[in-house]
């Protein structure tokens, strides 16, 4: 990221001097305002009591140009203490990681037992099943998290957990990179993650499924190396062009193993000056002053054919689906998509974009379950963090439904 100069520093550190002069500040304020305070407005907003704690939500309720005000703050805590201003992002240098995939990828976070993945891949197999009586066809694809391929220190906070972390074997150092953590040049043997599980659970079945995860590590010339990179530093997600490089992969796995057809495409990095979304999404939501230090690329699709099998699909995942060039797969002249990612849905060629709270809910206002009868392909996105959670109870609505799709 941007460093700052040492004019700029100054004005930071004046700014926090400021800030904490703010108390101070509201209460001879409120001394010479104490009448007009006696009448309190109904229906108002209560206001909050000053501490550090509720800092951002006080300042918001008592302070003119408030916006920049808890910008300056949290530039410096940002440039000067090298902290992330928001809680579930955390900052390793000059690269950005959610918490969340942190807790994850080191610390057993959203951990599964084996019975709970056997479960999920009972379910995989009843609908695939269903889905060959019916003349339909099935795909899975997995798709991992940053951290899995960073490859610098972690904070110590993280260092400390991992060494007092029971499910580590101190004594057996193994060279397999699936699991393991360096923590001051010795490797542990971290106990299997839920992706590995699912992985090999999928393996002993017929369900297809493209392993992303595994394609990267086959393929890391193409996907790892070169520009721009699979993560920013600034982003969750992986980068819009390498994910969309790994969707072209997908898009071959599809043909080869489902049997459709699909349109040829081809892209190329372009620079840009600003960040494509997901590109630096982490950094975006920090409301901050600075601009990320790296340098961005577009993607530039092409059609080399239009070759199509007109089917219908539906296609139901999380935010990594973005980037693997569904609609640019799936729209044709004479079948539908339905995508679903998350909450929100798209249908009519992605023309419309509703959300929803419920699959139930899907259903009453947008005859979800008569879309999924007419659907031909159906392609399921897990991420890694997620395979305690996987397709968000989609699949068990689908086999609750089996009779009337």
């Amino acid at each position: 990221m941007k460093k700052p100069n040492k004019l700029e520093n100054i004005i930071l550190v004046l700014s926090f001097v400021v800030v904490l002069l703010f108390p101070y500040i509201t209460a001879l304020y409120n001394h010479f305002n104490q009448n007009d305070n006696k009448e309190k407005l109904s229906g108002s907003e209560e206001k909050v009591e000053f501490s550090f704690k509720n800092l951002d939500d006080y300042v918001i309720q008592n302070f003119p140009n408030r916006e920049q005000i808890i910008k300056t703050k949290n530039q410096l805590l940002y440039s000067l203490f090298d902290i992330s201003p928001n809680a579930n992002i955390t900052k390793i240098g000059d690269n950005l990681f959610s918490t969340e995939t942190l807790n994850y990828y080191l610390h057993n976070l959203y951990d599964v037992e084996d019975k709970d993945v056997d479960e999920l891949v009972e379910k995989f197999q009843i609908f695939n099943n269903f889905c060959k009586e019916h003349n339909k066809k099935m795909a899975i694809i997995l798709t991992p998290c940053k951290p899995r391929y960073y490859s610098g220190e972690f904070p110590l906070v993280d260092n400390l957990i991992t060494i007092y972390d029971k499910d580590y074997d101190k004594k057996d150092l193994i060279s397999d990179a699936d699991g393991n953590v360096t923590v001051d040049n010795v490797k542990l043997q971290k106990k299997i993650r839920p992706y590995n599980v699912l992985k090999n659970k999928l393996k002993e079945t017929d369900i297809k499924f493209f392993d992303s995860i595994e394609y990267i590590d086959n393929n890391k010339g193409l996907i790892l190396d070169g520009v721009p990179p699979l993560f920013y530093n600034s982003g969750h997600h992986w980068s819009l062009y390498k994910g969309n490089k790994i969707g072209l992969a997908f898009h071959q796995y599809l043909r080869e193993n489902l049997g459709i057809k699909a349109p040829k495409l081809s892209i190329k990095a372009s620079p840009s000056d600003t960040a494509i979304y997901p590109d630096s999404d982490l950094f975006d939501v920090l409301n901050i002053y600075d601009k990320p230090d790296e340098k961005f690329y577009e993607s530039v699709v092409t059609f080399e054919n239009f070759d199509t099998s007109n089917l219908n699909y539906l296609v139901q995942g999380g935010s990594f689906l973005g980037s693997l060039l569904i609609p640019q797969m799936t729209v044709n002249p004479f079948g539908d998509i339905v995508h679903i990612e998350n909450k929100s849905m798209f249908y009519d060629k992605y023309r419309e974009l509703v959300t929803f709270d419920s699959y139930e809910e899907a259903d009453a206002k947008y005859s979800l379950l008569k879309r999924c009868k007419d659907t031909d392909v159906f392609v399921f996105e897990i991420h890694e963090l997620n395979v305690y959670n996987a397709t968000f109870g989609f699949l068990d609505f689908l086999i609750e439904h089996m009779g009337e799709i």
